[in-house]
């Protein structure tokens, strides 16, 4: 197998396509810096599954994306593809040419390919595994990577050898089964859980399944008594519904003969209707003819009124009109009058306009006046200010200057002083030599040597027995100290599961109710916990289940306290709290205390009795633990509740809890510390007091470690007296003349220092007076600067005021010439309101004429008809004297014709009053029909409803129904057997329908998991025999490649270095496979050495020795060294292009990337990297004849 070729497309700096094809032999990639070399080393790495963006110099994934430049545009994505020739099946693959491609998107999508197709990156790095390839491998080496190879650690470098021994795809099987194993086991934890839950349930549902039969039983019975009871209603139904049938016939007889009389009546009526409606014709013609001549009378009335309204409207009409006349010629009048009024406005506003434009020629020149001189006031002020600036400079420069002298002469003072303390100490110090020179001449020796050395040995003693004393007590404060420690420790992690609960604000909670009880010492705020004396260990899990939901409740004596509680809860910054006040309680009732005799050992008895509590919280434990009772087992629990369920609350303490409701629970039995409140409460208590004891303990010992302390240090003391004592005396004799020889030199020295002294004196005192003179001249110059600053100053406040005032007069011009501009605005406007005025005025008098012209014309037509008007009245009253003369003889014929109608319509009533009594009688007769046909009907009803009962909830015939007559004598023995029988059935509880088949199918799982079980154990057996075997063949293979890598790399070191010798070792641990590999490194003429103390180049060739020797004992198909040769010189890279060249790595692909001319020399083919564009590398490449 060997490289055929790179493509690389957007990856870093290559923007463009760029492709690379290798042939056999040395192929060198050369470039400057920065121009892109290395981006093909990276290349290559993440081609062949490098993750790690670190590895490959970014940040982050979309760092390796070519970014753009100046000119061209970032990409979306970079792609790199490797090709590889197959031929001899290296790769475990049918192909011969394989073709590995992997991109990636900007989004940081990616994408893998083999030969095409779209893969898992996963499936790359597992076909490159023990080919030498994979991603951090000896075959690449990426830039700067030469030394990490000296400097890892032995453990670190273990991963190249085992590359290189071909078990890393082992490695990789071991980890995957190793999975599996821990997999398995997983399995194998959740069966056992699981079989153990089914275990419990089986047992839960066996009882149950027992409760189901006798329920059954139960049930059968009492379908038997219901379908009697069925039986009895219907034989009743059957009776009732013949005898309606019966009545039902009788009454449709007396229905139709009621029905004959009604019909005949109504002939009668019909015929007598027939009359009158003849009767009402006739009456209705002359009553026709009646209305028709008033009708035309009203209508002639109605027109003549309506001509009369007429003509008093046209009168009206007319009298508005020459009214309206009469205003609209007074209208014209005013419109002349205003019209002359308007034009005598015009020649006012014209002749003012002209006075005031004269008025702004005069202001404007006076403007220019005023500002010609304002800007001359402003160039004496802008210099004045530039000559103030200047003066302020120097003035700045004298009053440096002056403080430069100020400080130079305090120094020179501060010299001065210390000049003359010196020279008094100098003078002291003399005097003191001369004292001791006399004193040394007068001291005689006086020898104490042998009374010291007797208490010296003494002390010395004491001094060893206290510190063995003190020795055993610091041993014992340490070890109380580490136990209390330990206390502490075990204190944090019962109460961190209590804070983890929302039990945080337990210290705010202890101190709420300290400062409460404080407050009101006659009240109780105390925690339900904390009012238990004792629980026995037996029943603590129990009580933890039982009182779960009030263990953290705050006990309080009374409401009102309650109360005062929640108020202060929200200064405290508390949670929510339960809170249980006492007087509450005392008015619940408790259940009597011959509640129940305990019949067996194996009831515990009721929850209030077993625990230890005061006197006076006996009310609230009996309501809270008194309908709960505790037995040993699950067993007793279920018997208990058979004959108590529904009383009292059963607990079992194995952790089966029987509710009151019939619901079941079961809770582990171990302590699990994290709901155990009561436990952990418990054991806290227990801790502090052993920690209390503990620390008056070691208060006791650190108080006698202190007493002997003093003594050891007062006996240390005293024997470094006598010590200093004896050795004082010894060289007393000694260096009493030393001393003296000393003093006489140190009073010449101090003699002579006392003239240097005075000599400096003298130099800075002058000093000190040039200096003050100069002080004062600059003192003087001052003052003249600071007048002249001050008089400018007032010029430049004048000038300041002169253009204020300037400033002013401006601006009052400039609103002057602004109030008149606008005047002569308005003065222009009111001209063109005026002008349109006088328009308006014109076309109001045109308007009005017209109007005029109107009217006149409206006139002439209203006295027209008015005319026509008086003419119709006339003929309107002629018409109304003619239709008065033929009305009275139609009048009589119509009363005649009313006189038969009344006699024929009295006839007609007594006819319709016999046909309602006949109605009458047959609606009597038909309600009793239609009672007994509701009673039918629901009859049948009911009788439908027993069948579709019987056949719905029974799957019975009522042929079949008669079987059960002789069930029961009679109705009320058959309902007291019943409600017996659901009695017993209330007193079973909750009855699981399911429970039968639950209990099969759970054996039936119970049986297939521990199946299960079996499988997968055997399963870990056989995989824990794979990875045995793995290790085995790793073991082996390592082995043999580390002895292959040894001699190899003690040939190529021998070779590099002319000579020394180069070894590898193995740091064994217990697993050969996890061991540290160490390099040692004996270069010819040196001893063996750290190979930390070699130099850079020393240390290249050594690493490149290493690789080397990793290749030969496991070639890969190609080998890509980045600048390894950067540290080497020229003889060296010499060295190591001759090993390059050498019969055992000849047949190899090398890629190498140098700056070294030697190793270009040694290349077949070369390649050039640059950057004619920023930004972008280009390829050029070269092949050299051989």
């Amino acid at each position: 197998m060997f490289l055929k070729e790179l493509e690389i497309y957007g990856f870093k700096s290559f923007g463009k396509r760029t492709k690379l094809s290798f042939n056999s032999g040395v192929t060198a990639i050369v470039g400057p810096n920065g121009c892109g070399k290395s981006n093909i080393t990276d290349a290559f790495r993440w081609v062949l599954g490098e993750q790690n963006i670190r590895s490959l110099r970014g940040k982050q994934i979309t760092d390796i994306i070519f970014s753009g430049n100046h000119r061209e545009k970032p990409l979306n994505m970079a792609e790199v593809s490797l090709t590889l020739n197959n031929s001899e099946k290296v790769l475990p693959v049918e192909w011969k040419e394989v073709n590995i491609k992997r991109r990636i998107y900007r989004s940081g999508e990616t994408e893998n390919f083999i030969n095409g197709i779209s893969c898992k990156l996963k499936d790359i790095q597992e076909l490159f595994m023990n080919t030498g390839l994979s991603k951090n491998t000896y075959s690449i080496v990426a830039q700067g990577e030469v030394d990490l190879i000296l400097s890892a650690k032995p453990s670190e470098r273990r991963y190249l050898f085992e590359e290189a021994a071909s078990i890393s795809k082992y490695k990789y099987e071991k980890k995957k089964t190793l999975k599996k194993i821990e997999e398995t086991n997983n399995n194998l934890d959740k069966i056992e859980n699981i079989t153990s839950e089914i275990k419990n349930q089986l047992l839960i549902l066996e009882e149950e399944a027992k409760h189901l039969i006798s329920y059954k039983v139960c049930q059968e019975e009492i379908k038997n008594l219901e379908l009697f009871l069925i039986y009895q209603k219907y034989n009743l139904c059957k009776t009732n519904l013949s005898k309606i049938r019966k009545n039902l016939g009788q009454h449709k007889e007396k229905k139709n003969k009621a029905v004959t009389n009604i019909e005949e009546e109504e002939l009668k009526i019909n015929l007598l209707k027939i009359e009158l409606t003849n009767l009402n014709k006739e009456q209705e013609k002359y009553k026709y003819k009646n209305y028709e001549l008033g009708n035309k009378k009203n209508i002639i009335q109605s027109e003549l009124n309506l001509m009369l309204q007429k003509k008093a409207d046209v009168v009206k009409r007319l009298f508005d009109l020459n009214k309206e006349v009469k205003s609209i010629t007074q209208k014209i009048v005013i419109c002349e009058q205003n019209r002359e009024a308007v034009s005598s406005n015009i020649l006012e506003i014209n002749n003012k306009s002209d006075s005031f434009d004269q008025k702004i020629i005069y202001l404007n020149k006076e403007l220019k006046d005023i500002s010609k001189f304002m800007n001359s006031l402003s160039l004496i002020e802008s210099n004045s200010i530039k000559i103030l600036k200047k003066i302020s400079e120097k003035e700045l420069f004298l009053k440096e200057t002056k403080i430069k002298y100020n400080t130079t002469l305090n120094i020179i003072n501060i010299n001065l002083e210390k000049i003359r303390k010196k020279r008094i100490l100098r003078e002291n110090q003399l005097k003191n030599m001369v004292e001791k020179e006399s004193n040394y001449q007068k001291i005689a020796r006086k020898k104490r040597k042998n009374g010291d050395e007797a208490r010296f040995k003494t002390n010395e003693e004491k001094i060893k027995e206290i510190e063995n004393i003190l020795k055993k007590l610091q041993v014992e404060v340490e070890k109380d100290r580490h136990i209390i420690n330990l206390m502490e420790e075990r204190k944090n992690i019962l109460n961190k599961p209590i804070i983890t609960n929302g039990k945080k604000n337990e210290q705010k909670l202890k101190m709420f109710s300290s400062e409460y009880c404080q407050k009101y010492p006659d009240d109780i705020c105390k925690k339900l916990i904390k009012l238990i004396d004792n629980i026995p260990s037996k029943y603590e899990k129990i009580m933890e289940i039982t009182l779960r939901e009030n263990f953290n409740s705050i006990v309080v004596s009374n409401i009102s306290s309650a109360l005062n509680i929640i108020n202060s809860l929200s200064e405290n910054e508390l949670d929510e709290i339960k809170m249980i006040p006492l007087d509450l309680i005392e008015n619940i009732k408790t259940l009597p205390d011959d509640r129940i005799k305990i019949y067996n050992e194996n009831i515990c008895g009721f929850a209030n009795e077993l625990i230890n509590y005061s006197q006076k919280y006996q009310n609230l434990f009996k309501v809270l633990l008194g309908n709960t009772l505790i037995v040993e087992d699950i067993k007793t629990a279920l018997d208990v509740s058979n004959e108590y369920l529904g009383k009292y609350k059963i607990i079992s303490l194995n952790g089966m809890v029987i509710n009151i409701d019939g619901s079941v629970g079961i809770y582990s039995n171990s302590k699990n510390y994290q709901e155990n409140f009561y436990y952990v409460e418990k054991e806290i208590k227990e801790l502090d007091k052993e920690i209390t004891n503990l620390k008056i303990k070691i208060t006791k010992n650190d108080n006698f470690i202190g007493k002997y302390n003093n003594i050891y240090n007062s006996l240390w003391e005293e024997n470094k007296k006598i010590k200093k004592l004896m050795q004082e005396n010894e060289k007393n004799a000694m260096s009493g003349i030393n001393n003296l020889n000393k003093i006489t030199i140190s009073i010449n020295e101090s003699k002579d220092s006392l003239k240097d002294l005075s000599i400096e004196e003298n130099i800075i005192l002058e000093e000190k007076e040039n200096i003050s003179k100069k002080c004062h001249i600059f003192e003087k110059n001052y003052h003249t600067i600071s007048e002249y600053s001050k008089n400018i100053n007032q010029v430049v406040k004048m000038i300041n005021k002169i253009v204020a005032r300037g400033n002013s007069s401006i601006n009052n011009l400039s609103k002057d010439i602004n109030n008149i501009k606008n005047i002569i605005i308005i003065n222009k406007e009111k001209l063109i309101n005026i002008k349109e005025k006088t328009e308006n005025i014109s076309q109001y008098k045109n308007e009005h004429l017209l109007d005029l012209k109107e009217k006149k014309n409206i006139i002439e037509e209203h006295n027209e008809k008015l005319n026509n008007v008086l003419m119709r009245i006339e003929e309107y009253n002629v018409q109304i004297n003619r239709l008065d003369k033929d009305n009275p003889s139609v009048f009589k014929k119509a009363e005649e014709i009313k006189e038969i109608l009344q006699r024929k319509s009295n006839l007609l009533k007594k006819l319709q009053q016999d046909k309602i009594n006949q109605q009458d009688r047959y609606e009597l007769v038909k309600e009793k029909q239609h009672k007994e046909e509701i009673l039918e009907v629901q009859y049948q009803e009911k009788y439908d409803n027993i069948k579709y009962e019987i056949n719905r909830n029974y799957n019975l015939s009522l042929e079949k129904l008669e079987l059960y007559k002789n069930i029961s004598v009679s109705q009320k023995e058959a309902n007291q057997k019943i409600d017996i029988l659901r009695d017993d059935i209330l007193k079973m509880g909750q009855i699981n329908f399911e429970a039968e088949n639950r209990y099969n199918n759970q054996l039936q799982r119970c049986d297939s998991l521990c199946e299960k079980y079996n499988e997968i154990s055997k399963a870990k057996k056989s995989l824990e025999i794979i990875i045995s075997e793995i290790d085995q063949i790793a073991i082996e293979r390592f082995k043999k490649t580390f002895n292959q890598v040894k001699t190899y790399f003690d040939d190529i070191f021998k070779k590099l270095f002319s000579g020394g010798e180069g070894r590898l070792i193995i740091n064994y641990d217990k697993d050969i496979l996890n061991s540290g590999i160490e390099i040692i490194a004996r270069l010819p003429g040196k001893k063996t050495q750290n190979i930390e103390l070699l130099s850079s180049g020393e240390k290249a060739l050594t690493a490149i020795a290493l690789l080397l020797a990793l290749w030969k004992a496991n070639p890969s198909p190609f080998c890509l060294f980045d600048e390894i040769d950067t540290s080497l010189d020229d003889t060296n890279a010499e060295k190591l292009i001759n090993i390059l060249r050498g019969e055992d790595l000849n047949h190899s692909q090398l890629i190498i990337i140098t700056h070294q001319k030697t190793t270009m020399e040694a290349a077949d083919t070369l390649y050039g990297i640059t950057m004619e564009e920023s930004g972008i590398s280009k390829m050029v490449s070269v092949k050299f004849e051989k």
